[in-house]
């Protein structure tokens, strides 16, 4: 987009269980697109599709800020509200928030062009409490939630009976990867680093995720140079495969022993809390939290 930006609309809230990381994630936004000399506007987003496009076509930003995270904000539905209006947006289209958002179809579409990825199964949850046919340890999580949200890692079949399920009818049933959790942020579509992320208990929940003190980021992660290297490789072919802008960040395991590094997840609307690892990535590499809103601001679009 070479449209002039003059007014920002950030967009945060959303009818997600990460509502409350997308508010701090836009107050941290608001705040440095403000420093940037943006006049801006915020918009609470509870679900309400019709709010939505009337607020937008009343305050006719230039741009609108993407702040939200899981759910409608995430999965493309806002995203393509906002096509219809017409509007250039931050972060990634229908297409790639979609994709990126179900994790059993990213999974596949990855395995496909030859990334590495744990065995992945779509089952349906009452009939896999019943006969849970998965070598253990294994891990589920819902198919298309984030923030760790509805994560186990099952180590007895019978620890099953013990969870209540909130998140539809499927589960995504995976091999537990032992050993380290990495992180690649990208900007500008190019990678960042890799981040080493070591929990303090447990592993990286939501509680770790987003309690100051309860986890510890080593960047750069100190693991093999040629896991480095491939790390970065394969974040960057995961990001220009599902077709994000601008930014994203892939998640990764890394069996230390076997030397293998399996990517779990591609996140298309990464955090921005001061926790967060996109903006602790960007600061490593000499990028300002200004420098990084004004760069996906810059690179806000909305597809034709």
């Amino acid at each position: 987009m070479n449209k002039i930006m003059k007014k920002i609309c950030v967009l945060k809230g959303g009818d997600s269980f990460e509502r409350e990381v997308s508010l701090v994630s836009a107050k941290e936004c608001t705040s440095a697109i403000r420093q940037l000399g943006y006049e801006t506007c915020e918009f609470d987003f509870t679900g309400d599709i019709m709010d939505l496009i009337l607020h937008i076509q009343q305050e006719k930003p230039d741009c609108v800020f993407n702040s939200l995270h899981g759910g409608s904000g995430e999965n493309g539905n806002v995203q393509a509200i906002l096509n219809f209006l017409r509007v250039p947006y931050t972060h990634s289209g229908v297409m790639a928030s979609s994709i990126a958002m179900h994790k059993y179809l990213s999974g596949n579409l990855f395995e496909c062009n030859g990334i590495r990825v744990p065995k992945n199964n779509f089952e349906r949850w009452d009939d896999f409490v019943k006969k849970p046919d998965f070598p253990c340890p294994f891990v589920i999580k819902p198919v298309d939630s984030g923030s760790s949200d509805g994560v186990h890692i099952i180590n007895d079949p019978s620890e099953l009976n013990d969870i209540v399920w909130e998140y539809g009818d499927m589960v995504l049933v995976s091999d537990y990867i032992p050993g380290l959790e990495l992180t690649v942020g990208l900007l500008n579509d190019k990678p960042l680093a890799v981040t080493n992320i070591i929990s303090s208990i447990g592993f990286y929940d939501y509680q770790n995720k987003y309690t100051a003190g309860k986890t510890f980021h080593e960047i750069p992660a100190h693991v093999p140079d040629f896991i480095q290297q491939e790390a970065l490789q394969v974040a960057e072919k995961a990001h220009k495969l599902i077709g994000c802008r601008c930014v994203s960040r892939s998640d990764f395991r890394y069996n230390d022993v076997t030397q293998e590094l399996f990517l779990l997840e591609v996140n298309t609307q990464p955090g921005m809390t001061p926790l967060s690892l996109l903006p602790e990535q960007a600061k490593f590499v000499g990028i300002s939290f200004e420098k990084l809103i004004q760069c996906m601001i810059e690179q806000s679009s909305y597809d034709e």
